[in-house]
């Protein structure tokens, strides 16, 4: 996606700085929006503007999923470790003995079975380029599918591979100074690798703030997001937390949280008595309508297209523009609308504009065609299903005020277009569709085809149009 597509952040980047910086307290962050609206783009922008100040580790849990309680914060801290090493390849390099050590220290606090150290340097030097494949533990043996460096800790090590030579040549005198030093670290605490990379971590970030983003909880099973939830409380908890982090950002949409929880737990039961845990002060909501609503316009513009025909259409004042415009603009309003659904047509050319979908062979069919190929972009646009386009101009319908002003420009070419697909009109002849009275001008396709009576709303009457225009599927008269 060409970067001039994509929606600005500068309005909202300094509301979130002194968000993170001036509110006092602010360990944790439950950063909130909903689903697809660009939390995940926000915050990689933010940081990347800020990277003088924030040294990030940017996480994505939802595989967490299919594992047990206990494993859980162990795949945390592999995944922090592999970011880690991502940012600093050299951040177990030390002098001599103490780099290794400490490469020994992180091999050996993986690994949960009972042994002694002299017999996992016994194995270590047998094991050779396949270490975490070769593990019995089952833990292991899953980090090493996933195809992560974990396995590259020793064998880059020079202070290794020279200790390996030492010990095939049975110096044992090799063997009693590592084992002595690895010993001084207390190896044998249950958490020595969450004391390591706290260590880690603060060497990395030197002056600036420490960051972990935990991101994508909204992609996380219903049945198991609060399970996870509740271990990563378990181990953020308190003033400070085990790995030493600064901020610590938990990001998903908390209304879809609140309404997994009622329905689990039942309507009564106190959401925010249980979920303020998640956060320090309150949650962060991100709010870009506006500068999504704004951009709009623009956007459909960049819509991708490979029929010649349409380029006008998709113009500036073109009749799928301003279709599209006024649909999506008010399906943001009332939160029906994404990011996600908005940059599809942007970054993929639909089928709906491929070539040979609209000739301009007969000048009286044209807009008719164009108003059939703007609804089948939308419908794909919110996900090729008919019943949920039809769903959703219902919503905006609802949504629209009985004392809205009434904005000619674009419904009235349109319903002429759309309304002689419905019923026999006649043009100058006062016509009744449903509670609507309204004559229709000379050119059906013209400005001039207005509704009247007692409440009359253009936009109502509009929408009640095309609701059943599409639910009739005449949209498909043009082909499909």
């Amino acid at each position: 996606m060409e970067a001039e597509n994509l929606i600005p952040i500068d309005e909202l980047e300094g509301d979130f700085d002194h968000f993170l910086q001036k509110v006092e307290g602010n360990k944790r962050i439950f950063f909130t929006g909903r689903f697809g609206i660009g939390k995940t783009y926000f915050l990689k922008e933010f940081f990347i503007s800020h990277k003088n100040d924030y040294e990030v580790f940017h996480l994505f849990p939802v595989r967490y999923q299919i594992n047990r309680n206990e494993d859980i914060i162990d795949l945390l801290k592999y995944d922090i470790l592999v970011e880690l090493l991502n940012k600093n390849k050299d951040v177990f390099e030390g002098k001599k003995i103490k780099g290794l050590t400490d490469r020994l220290a992180l091999f050996i606090s993986f690994f949960r079975e009972e042994g002694s150290i002299n017999g996992f340097l016994q194995w270590v030097v047998k094991s050779g380029n396949k270490l975490a494949e070769l593990s019995p533990d089952p833990l292991m043996q899953f980090l090493g599918k996933l195809g992560r460096p974990l396995q590259d800790l020793l064998n880059i090590d020079k202070e290794f591979q020279k200790f390996k030579k030492e010990y095939q040549s049975e110096d044992k005198k090799a063997v009693k100074k590592f084992v002595d030093e690895i010993k001084e670290k207390n190896i044998s605490e249950t958490d020595y690798l969450s004391h390591l990379l706290y260590t880690k971590i603060l060497q990395q970030k030197g002056n600036k703030c420490s960051v972990l983003i935990l991101d994508d909880m909204d992609r996380i099973d219903p049945d198991h997001i609060f399970r996870i939830l509740n271990v990563f409380s378990a181990h953020f908890d308190g003033e400070n937390n085990k790995f030493g982090f600064d901020h610590i950002i938990i990001v998903g949409d908390i209304k879809n949280f609140e309404s997994v929880f009622h329905h689990r737990y039942g309507e009564k039961t106190d959401f925010w008595g249980y979920f303020d845990k998640f956060f320090t002060v309150k949650p962060y909501y991100i709010d870009n309508k506006k500068i999504i609503a704004e951009r709009i316009p623009y956007l459909v513009k960049q819509i991708k297209y490979e029929e010649d025909n349409l380029k006008n259409a998709i113009g500036e004042s073109g009749y799928i523009k301003l279709l599209l415009s006024e649909i999506l603009n008010r399906a943001l309003a009332i939160d029906m609308l994404n990011l996600r659904q908005l940059y599809k047509p942007i970054t993929y050319t639909f089928v709906e504009l491929k070539k040979g979908v609209f000739s301009q062979d007969s000048f009286g069919d044209g807009l008719p065609k164009i108003v059939d190929i703007g609804i089948k972009l939308l419908i794909a646009i919110f996900g090729s299903d008919k019943d949920v386009f039809v769903s959703i101009l219902q919503k905006i319908n609802t949504s629209i005020s009985d004392i809205e002003n009434n904005r000619h420009a674009p419904y009235e070419a349109y319903i002429g277009s759309m309304m002689k697909s419905l019923i026999d009109v006649q043009a100058d002849v006062k016509t009744q569709w449903r509670n609507y009275y309204f004559t229709a001008p000379t050119n059906l396709h013209a400005k001039g085809f207005t509704v009247e009576g007692k409440d009359a709303v253009q936009a109502k009457f509009f929408y009640e149009v095309l609701i059943e225009y599409v639910e009739k599927l005449k949209y498909r008269k043009s082909g499909h």
